[in-house]
């Protein structure tokens, strides 16, 4: 058996290494395209450009309601909420109208809307449904009789 016979030169092989080194980058390339299509976009909210251009608008509005002094306290037993509502002098804020919007930050899921129930002076109350585990966010906005708005939120996580 003559062993010479069985030497691999560079040159013979060479124009294999070309089409697979192609075929490697295109699927690395198709795979990265698939994760960026398929995984969380990166947006904080639904119409971020729209909210970017109006900045100063939500800037005065964060200011009216800092100006208020209102706090709310927000407290979540699995699936029931309570929202305690109180002016600059701690003094419960009734009549207010309460909503909560539950998001999940990395998306998948469309957002509920939940109004929420007066059950004492300035405290209110609603049951949220969590369809699935992981975290989440509840958006609670009160908005008063005369005008007056404020928001807050609270992230958590469900296992």
């Amino acid at each position: 058996m003559n062993v010479a016979g069985f030497r691999l030169s560079p040159e013979r092989h060479l124009w294999l290494v070309y089409p697979l080194a192609f075929v490697a980058v295109l699927i690395a390339n198709g795979a990265l395209v698939y994760f960026a299509l398929s995984s969380w976009p990166g947006l904080a909210y639904d119409n971020a450009y729209e909210r970017g251009r109006k900045y100063n608008q939500v800037l005065r509005e964060e200011d009216r309601e800092n100006a208020l002094g209102w706090k709310m306290d927000i407290h979540r037993d699995g699936d029931m909420v309570t929202v305690r509502a109180q002016d600059a002098a701690a003094k419960p804020l009734s009549d207010l109208d309460v909503t909560a919007i539950l998001v999940r930050p990395v998306g998948g899921t469309p957002n509920r809307t939940y109004k929420f129930r007066s059950v004492a002076p300035g405290t209110y109350t609603g049951e949220i449904e969590l369809p699935m585990p992981g975290q989440w966010e509840l958006r609670v906005v009160a908005e008063g009789t005369q005008g007056g708005r404020a928001h807050e939120f609270v992230r958590f996580f469900v296992r």
